[in-house]
């Protein structure tokens, strides 16, 4: 009872700043967007802030995220709510929807600022989660190519130089690096 009359409230507040800031009265698609995003937050809220992860309560969040960027393509937050739906999904173990979801954001959003990131998690997924290492491979070398400056380049650098290897090898390897820099650092 308290959470409506928060949003409820909430919302008003955010009503009466725009429409204080803006010569306009806040149209439907307006009004429907701030109703959105406030669930949304109230949603978020619950689901992160809770020590055990809810699976009914991440399938809602992830439901509210691609009802927003359906009923409002051309907010600024639909593509940022795509990306947190693929999030949400890949925690649910659901990683062909977070795959799904990341090549959405890449064909309704080619110019979006988190671009890079979206290629690169999508790639760390198709590696990750479902283990096709040759499709992996050709997911990393387009972050590669595509955004060589990103940080996330660097990282797909890495990622192929160690998709041959099983986790139990990558272990093995990362003990002989540690070993190796323990012995330079004692000399």
């Amino acid at each position: 009872m308290i959470m409506k009359h928060t949003g409820y409230i909430a919302l008003m507040i955010g009503a009466f700043a725009l429409s204080c800031n803006s010569p306009a009265p806040l149209d439907e698609k307006g009004a429907k967007a701030m109703e959105m995003r406030s669930r949304i937050q109230g949603m978020e809220d619950s689901l992160f802030n809770s020590s055990i992860f809810e699976q009914r309560n991440a399938q809602a969040l992830l439901d509210v995220y691609k009802a927003y960027a359906t009923a409002l393509p051309l907010d600024s937050l639909a593509p940022e709510y795509l990306f947190r739906a693929a999030g949400v999904a890949r925690s649910m173990k659901d990683p062909q929807q977070s795959i799904f979801l990341y090549d959405r954001i890449v064909r309704d959003y080619p110019g979006w600022k988190k671009l890079p990131d979206t290629y690169y998690l999508k790639a760390f997924v198709i590696d990750s989660d479902l283990g096709k290492k040759g499709e992996a491979q050709t997911a990393y070398t387009y972050v590669i190519n595509n955004f060589p400056e990103h940080p996330f380049a660097e990282q797909a650098r890495l990622a192929i130089a160690n998709l041959n290897f099983t986790d139990e090898e990558l272990i093995a390897r990362f003990k002989a690096m540690e070993g190796d820099t323990s012995a330079t650092a004692g000399q």
